[in-house]
């Protein structure tokens, strides 16, 4: 079994490279294609991402938590992964009519049709991918690799082939290959772990994981209301330029999300694995180390982006997007309570069997996303729509804390935050000075970076917290390794 420091290495090194990409390519590209062509995309890709949650029906979460569990019995490992790749590809089928029947009777996805078309790629893509596999054997290496050599050669064909407004299909084409395009490869590497041969084809019952991943399915389908309903509503209220105006503000804001939620796809195995086990005093370690080290990680970044929004949307977006500096402010914080939400949700409740909490909890965000939806899109909206994200997303970390308080193995005052408040707020003083009086975004950027690390780590560093002396330790541990 991999180390679950190892993993959690590899899966940052994996986020970094996903963050690289669109800070390369994002600013290019929406100077390329301007907010309505980004808007374009982002409008149909998230009519995709539904027809891809009704196709998975939860599979992939569900996958990894059984895959996980008989990892160590690779005959029935096998069978079960088998199973579930035949259901997924019984669904895949029942997508492409659906993607059919939009291109053809909604006149505003008609308008835009051989571009659906392209990103549709992403049903076919996500059933094959089996990335759920890979993540419940752990096999985080693999996956690194995989993802670093794919997002390259996506960078590559984006500088090379996307050169003005009308190339916008080839846009659309490699927003599929960065997001599942490395699919393919874990298909093909999966001869690797399963041998068909060795699969008795007779004995496979494909039906019996439809009932548990629908059942996942209601959480992710209520999570996707949030997620992928603001643009969808913004695109048929405001139009394609709204949609690239808010896709801006809250890509950035994704994707320093990435980093911290980037813990959780390391833990879901080993904590299901865990409570198989019946070692609960360890899966309670874990659990309590993993929220800290959230809170530690998030709070400064939330804080850092909202200060830096201006340089930062000027910098990596031009100057036509400035109108998307509102959304990152709404957006920022979101940062910090998605961090929780996904260990509370996924690391700990997820893992114990617990999905109603997290399925109630999702409900509540999601309706109060709909509702501040419909109120304030139409006032206000990209900004109306950050505005409810920001709702939601409390929302959501509120009741996980409520309804979920029986099964969370820690107190929340045991896990002492208030060092990283103090450490942010002094932080904020450093770097203030830097946003008012220094010249140019780049210069901004860099110096709030570089003065907000120092004095937030530096000031933990001087109260010994318990979390970065443990990163120093492995830091140091890791470099005596390699001396």
């Amino acid at each position: 079994m991999n180390s679950l420091k190892g993993n959690v290495v590899l899966n940052v090194i994996n986020t970094i490279t996903s963050i690289i990409f669109p800070v390369i390519t994002f600013p290019y590209a929406s100077r390329i294609l301007t907010p309505e062509g980004i808007g374009a995309v982002n409008f149909l890709f998230s009519i995709v991402q539904y027809v891809v949650l009704l196709t998975s029906i939860g599979i992939p979460m569900y996958a990894i938590r059984e895959i996980a569990k008989y990892r160590d019995d690779r005959r029935l490992r096998n069978n079960i992964a088998v199973e579930i790749i035949i259901l997924h590809l019984i669904l895949s089928l029942f997508g492409y009519v659906i993607i059919y029947l939009l291109g053809r009777f909604v006149p505003q996805i008609h308008d835009q049709l051989e571009l659906l078309y392209i990103l549709s790629l992403t049903v076919l893509f996500n059933c094959i991918g089996v990335n759920w596999f890979y993540q419940g054997i752990e096999d985080f290496l693999f996956i690194t690799v995989r993802a670093v050599i794919v997002r390259t050669l996506a960078a590559a064909a984006l500088f090379i082939f996307v050169k003005d407004r009308s190339d916008l299909l080839i846009y659309g084409a490699v927003v599929v290959g960065t997001s599942v395009g490395n699919n393919l490869f874990n298909f093909i590497h999966l001869r690797s772990h399963i041998s068909l041969k060795d699969i008795d084809f007779g004995s496979l019952n494909i039906m019996r994981h439809f009932r548990p991943a629908l059942h996942i399915f209601v959480f992710n389908l209520i999570t996707s209301i949030y997620v992928h309903l603001d643009s969808v509503m913004l695109g048929f209220m405001k139009g394609d330029t709204s949609v690239g105006l808010y896709t801006a503000g809250v890509k950035l804001s994704h994707i320093i999300l990435s980093v911290v939620t980037s813990l959780g796809v390391v833990m879901i195995p080993r904590c299901s694995n865990l409570i198989q086990q019946g070692e609960h005093d360890k899966f309670a370690l874990i659990s309590r180390k993993a929220i800290r080290l959230v809170v530690f990680a998030a709070l400064p970044m939330a804080a850092g982006l909202m200060l830096t929004a201006q340089p930062v949307i000027a910098l990596f977006c031009g100057s036509e997007f400035m109108m998307s500096v509102p959304v990152l402010y709404w957006v920022s914080p979101i940062i910090l309570f998605v961090g929780i939400t996904n260990v509370l949700g996924l690391q700990i409740l997820y893992p114990q069997n617990r999905e109603n909490i997290v399925i109630w909890s999702v409900a509540g965000g999601a309706a109060v996303n709909f509702l501040l939806n419909l109120v304030l899109i139409p006032v206000y909206a990209q900004k109306g729509a950050a505005a409810a994200t920001f709702c939601a997303e409390l929302t959501v970390l509120c009741l996980q804390i409520v309804l979920g308080r029986r099964y969370i193995p820690f107190k929340f005052t045991d896990c002492r935050f208030m060092p990283y408040v103090a450490a942010v707020a002094v932080m904020i003083a450093a770097v203030l000075p830097v946003v008012l009086f220094v010249r140019g975004p780049l210069l901004q950027i860099l110096l709030s970076v570089s003065v907000g690390c120092a004095v937030y780590c530096g000031y933990l560093l001087l109260r010994r917290d318990d979390t970065i002396m443990d990163i120093k330790g492995f830091l140091l541990k890791t470099v005596a390794k390699r001396c």
